[in-house]
């Protein structure tokens, strides 16, 4: 019962926010929204190319390093310290 209970309040809150965000955000249209997109896409990209420049990397190996190493990277850690969290919570409430 609690499953369903946390699964409609984390629904309910979800709605809030894309409601809130395409009130805020103006987005009337997939074109708009599409806008904002390509926008943040591009800011990103500027950001990783002044990090290489700064960094002497460059923006194709700090793109490696970031997303193809670092990020898989700490998934796995997050996963890993998730289920010792889990089996200890197991052990401690003895299931």
């Amino acid at each position: 019962m609690t499953f369903i209970r946390y699964t409609l309040i984390t629904l309910i809150l979800l709605l809030c926010i894309v409601y809130g965000s395409y009130v805020y955000f103006e987005w009337g249209s997939a074109k708009e929204f599409q806008k904002d997109v390509d926008w943040l896409f591009w800011a990103c990209v500027k950001i990783l190319q002044d990090w290489g420049k700064w960094t002497g990397l460059g923006y194709n190996l700090l793109n490696i390093i970031i997303f193809i190493i670092l990020q898989p990277l700490l998934i796995l850690i997050f996963f890993v310290l998730w289920r010792i969290e889990v089996s200890k919570r197991k052990r401690r409430d003895g299931f």
